[in-house]
């Protein structure tokens, strides 16, 4: 059973009190240079957390098909991924209406937004009958144990055959890959810098 999760101003809230400051961050990597506006009030709104850089550093995107980043917050993840291949057709989750507001410019002036298609809700909600070939997170800290769970456990019914779902996280590693390891028939896991990015192959 879940919990009941907390208002506060992370990526998860449903509803945040106030912007906050604006902020337009630069991003280079993979040859690719993007721009990011956000807002303090968004999870890591001041600048880029080292978890997303991590992750995007040992990002794995599938050559064609549809991927999803979940709790996707200003848009990092998979407007990143929607560059690196403009193959594929990106979908974002916030349950966050300003996150969702921001993505979608932010998918415009880095000029993926033919390719990308921002949703507000709860994680697999929005995408519930969709299935994917790649799923992606970095959920904060403040997610919580149930979040990260289900996260997990949710994501085997929402991939297609031999589809991943590739999450960073800052503490837990060793549990969650021994969770992982219980649904998934393949799961990979890296260290850096105090965070852990596991891959799960379903």
């Amino acid at each position: 059973m879940v919990r009941k999760r907390v208002a506060s101003t992370h990526y998860f809230s449903k509803k945040p009190s106030k912007y906050g400051k604006k902020y337009l961050i630069s991003l280079h990597i993979h040859g690719h240079t993007l721009e990011f506006l956000t807002y303090s009030s968004l999870f890591s709104g001041k600048k880029i957390d080292e978890g997303t850089r991590l992750l995007l550093e040992y990002i794995k995107v599938p050559r064609e098909g549809t991927v999803v980043d979940l709790g996707c917050g200003y848009g990092v993840i998979g407007i990143t991924i929607a560059k690196i291949n403009p193959r594929l057709k990106v979908y974002m989750v916030d349950i966050n209406p300003l996150a969702v507001k921001v993505s979608r410019y932010n998918a415009k002036i880095n000029g993926v937004e033919e390719n990308v298609v921002v949703l507000l809700g709860d994680l697999y909600e929005p995408v519930k009958n969709l299935k994917f070939d790649a799923i992606y997170s970095n959920p904060p800290l403040s997610a919580g144990k149930d979040i990260v769970e289900k996260l997990i456990i949710e994501a085997k019914d929402h991939l297609k055959e031999n589809g991943f779902i590739q999450l960073i996280l800052a503490k837990g590693g060793e549990y969650y890959r021994s969770l992982s390891e219980k649904y998934y028939k393949k799961v990979e896991a890296i260290s850096k810098k105090g965070y852990v990015i596991l891959t799960m192959y379903k």
